[in-house]
């Protein structure tokens, strides 16, 4: 799937599972107290942070698109490491942008804990950033890891020290 069908389906996914939730299913544990179904509508940023603050987050929300987009541009076809999760991010950050423009508000609603320790309420799109993000992190310091890592062979070859193939003609 490519770059833009990837943050496509995580926006419809999105708004797919934002209205559903709102339509269909009521308020009320899914998973005994574990998981529950809790409409909110959160005018901040992730966790309820910087309520009220809509066209911050929008401006924000844009410019992060657009470096996305930007980057998806310029990295190498075959780095699908970066440019899938970064799909992801692009994807749940539009999602919630769909909302903030649409609402003025985003719509969270999946609220996991155990009795009164409970995570803030989020939603399918936060999933999807969150886990762009991670995924995006790991391909980064892997990359980094193993060009190091290369680095340190080469250098060490061309010092004429151990490692593998040294002093092979």
């Amino acid at each position: 799937m490519s770059f833009y069908g990837i943050a496509l389906l995580a926006v419809l996914l999105d708004q797919l599972s934002k209205w559903a939730v709102v339509r269909h299913f009521p308020a009320g544990p899914v998973l005994g107290d574990v998981l529950r179904i809790t409409v909110t509508h959160n005018t901040g940023a992730a966790f309820g942070l910087f309520p009220g603050a809509r066209t911050p987050f929008l401006i924000a929300t844009l410019l992060a698109a657009a470096v996305l987009v930007y980057a998806h541009h310029v990295l190498p076809a075959a780095d699908r490491g970066r440019r899938v999760p970064m799909a992801f991010i692009l994807g749940g950050s539009l999602g919630n942008l769909v909302d903030r423009v649409r609402l003025g508000w985003v719509v969270d609603f999946i609220d996991v804990g155990l009795g009164d320790w409970r995570w803030p309420t989020f939603n399918a799109a936060d999933i999807a950033v969150v886990l762009g993000a991670v995924s995006l992190g790991l391909s980064i310091g892997w990359g980094w890891r193993r060009e190091h890592r290369a680095a340190a062979v080469a250098a060490s070859r061309h010092r004429g020290g151990g490692g593998a193939g040294a002093g092979a003609p």
